[in-house]
């Protein structure tokens, strides 16, 4: 298998355990999605990590920053994008997590950016796509639509549409091959950072 690169945008919120409050009296929320999200659609398989770390944002930031981002994301806005948030804080991951089902966001929620194998998928998922996320995780993060149709005993055609589902919802990376050998799909938390902060 061929070595696949991907763009990590990691942005760091803040330090500290303080309150993250209303973010349009620093303009800080918009600077925190230009630094996550890619300008445009064109672009390889992507990952951006918000790492709230201690913080705990507001309802105000929770709207305005990381609703916004999933929002987007869901529309397909940035293409090839996955979106990870990561807290230490288990209150706020809760609430992220209640929201994203409320609100079908697609995203990841993880306790620490260091160890996305943890994180958990969140938002309005089947029980065919947790089905799919858990079979390609298993697979050891990446799958191809006739790699998933063996594991599952289904046409390759209905396999693909699976995967192709959960990558246009934001969960699954997608990289472009030729037939026959047949677009690979990657689940985030299986790629291996290297980690660094970067900002």
């Amino acid at each position: 298998m061929e070595q696949v690169n991907f763009e990590v945008r990691f942005v760091n919120a803040g330090t500290g355990s303080a309150v993250w409050d209303d973010p349009d009296t620093t303009g800080s929320w918009n600077r925190v999605i230009q630094r996550v999200m890619p300008q445009d659609r064109r672009h390889g398989p992507m990952i951006g990590i918000l790492d709230l770390a201690k913080l705990r944002p507001t309802p105000v930031v929770i709207r305005d920053v990381i609703v916004s981002i999933g929002e987007d994301v869901r529309a397909g806005r940035y293409g090839n994008f996955t979106f990870v948030v990561s807290s230490e804080d288990d209150a706020t991951r809760s609430v992220l997590t209640d929201i994203a089902s409320a609100q079908n966001l697609a995203m990841f929620v993880s306790s620490s950016p260091a160890h996305l194998e943890q994180a958990e998928p969140v938002g309005d998922l089947t029980v065919n796509d947790r089905e799919t996320l858990r079979l390609v995780l298993n697979a050891g993060g990446t799958v191809t639509a006739a790699e998933l149709a063996e594991q599952l005993g289904i046409e390759q055609t209905t396999a693909g549409n699976r995967l192709v589902a959960l990558n246009k919802k934001g969960y699954l990376l997608r990289v472009e091959r030729p037939h026959p050998v047949g677009d690979q799909f990657f689940d985030v938390r299986s790629v291996d950072l290297g980690f660094r902060k970067m900002n």
